[in-house]
């Protein structure tokens, strides 16, 4: 164990303290087709003023246009980056070097390179950034509406609990693996070996909304033990899941501690807690509503924020692969799409039931009004006792 984080310690810093190291002024750099972009490459930490005379050998592509050899002058050698085609993330790096008329390399490269990125037109990359974080805010907002909902009413009255448990564990993984992928240094170098030269897989804004999703879902839970909820209760079944994916995630921080696997792949047991629980968390508050045939309770504005913000995600990533032309996003991360997609098609089943299913509501209970509510009596079916019945009131017709 104490040799693994002394090798980290060392590759993390290699491009520190490393002698003759060439660096890029720019790792990522963004250009539009036919236009030119200056790339210099320095030479820090050198040791002789021979390597002032350094040719650099340049990787080519059919994408970049530039020159494949550059001489450095003053410590510091220019490339300047034509975009011949859209294409996304191309490595130009160098390849090798000669001075003095040596066939061996004096320099350290590895740090020598820059991603760059061809678009076919600016205002399309404004877009982008612009739907971007148009999908960011609504994910954000659309915790808000079902509090508010709760607020109003007093009442927590037909928001299924099983889903809350489940989003609160989804998004404490998710939170989770966000503030490691982003703040730790041991999970980022492991990342940076497994893939060199890639783009950081966490951003701040991703580390904001996991964070923010599962604080609002703590106030949620606990307007649950503050308003009206009459005898809903999470149900077993949701209980023993999460029991399975705590334990899954326990389990593997084990593994890591005890060196069967690394932090990097505990960090990612904790994407798989989420990828599960996407995947079932929506199918109990559709049950639900169908058993109550109403969604009073369940708050719209959640899902169409929801909706819209799964609707802007793709919509960026089409922007972007058309920018680019480069499609891969679709086929090459197949989970997070289809992720994606499950959360917009339930979306647009809780938008049915709303709409259309259960647009008149015949309640057999009263509606809450919030404090001036006077105290009805509350007859519901047990959903968690199928033995036991229940008989009506006289039924109420409600307005969703």
């Amino acid at each position: 164990m104490i040799r693994r984080i002394i090798i980290i310690a060392l590759f993390s810093l290699s491009t520190v303290y490393c002698l003759n190291n060439v660096v890029s002024n720019e790792k990522d750099v963004e250009v539009r087709v036919g236009d030119s972009y200056p790339i210099v490459f320095e030479i820090r930490n050198h040791t002789s003023t021979t390597l002032n005379e350094t040719r650099l050998v340049l990787s080519t592509s059919p994408s970049l246009q530039h020159a494949e050899v550059v001489l450095v002058k003053n410590w510091t050698a220019e490339v300047i980056v034509i975009g011949a085609s859209p294409v996304a993330g191309e490595i130009l790096e160098v390849l090798n070097c000669s001075s003095d008329g040596s066939s061996i390399c004096p320099l350290d490269l590895s740090d020598a390179y820059s991603r760059i990125t061809v678009i076919r037109s600016h205002w399309l990359a404004v877009l982008v950034q612009t739907v971007g974080w148009m999908y960011f805010a609504a994910w954000s907002i659309s915790f808000y509406p079902q509090m508010y909902l709760n607020h109003t009413r007093r009442s927590v009255v037909g928001l299924n609990f099983d889903f809350l448990a489940l989003n609160l564990v989804g998004f404490g993984a998710y939170s989770i693996f966000n503030l490691l992928m982003y703040f730790n240094s041991h999970v980022k170098s492991f990342y940076n070996m497994e893939n060199p030269r890639s783009p950081p897989p966490v951003l701040l804004n991703d580390v904001v909304f996991a964070v923010h999703a599962f604080l609002a879902c703590s106030v949620t839970i606990i307007q649950c033990f503050c308003f009206e909820r009459n005898n809903q209760k999470v149900s077993t079944k949701c209980i023993a899941l999460i029991v399975v994916l705590i334990v899954f995630g326990f389990f593997s921080g084990i593994a890591s501690l005890i060196n069967k696997i690394t932090i990097l792949d505990f960090v990612r047991s904790l994407s798989y807690i989420k990828m599960a629980v996407t995947c079932c968390k929506y199918f109990p508050q559709a049950y639900f509503n169908y058993i109550n045939k109403s969604t009073v309770g369940w708050s719209i504005g959640n899902i169409l924020l929801d909706f819209a913000g799964g609707s802007m995600d793709i919509f960026q990533m089409v922007l972007q692969a058309v920018n680019v032309d480069n499609w891969s996003a679709f086929y090459s991360n197949p989970v997070k799409f289809g992720l994606g997609f499950v959360s917009i098609f339930f979306d647009m089943f809780f938008m049915l039931q709303h709409f259309v299913f259960y647009r008149n509501t015949e309640e057999s209970r009263s509606v809450y009004a919030g404090v001036d509510n006077p105290d009805p009596e509350l007859v519901v079916p047990d959903l968690y006792n199928d033995n036991e019945s229940f008989e009506p009131t006289t039924p109420i017709i409600v307005h969703n």
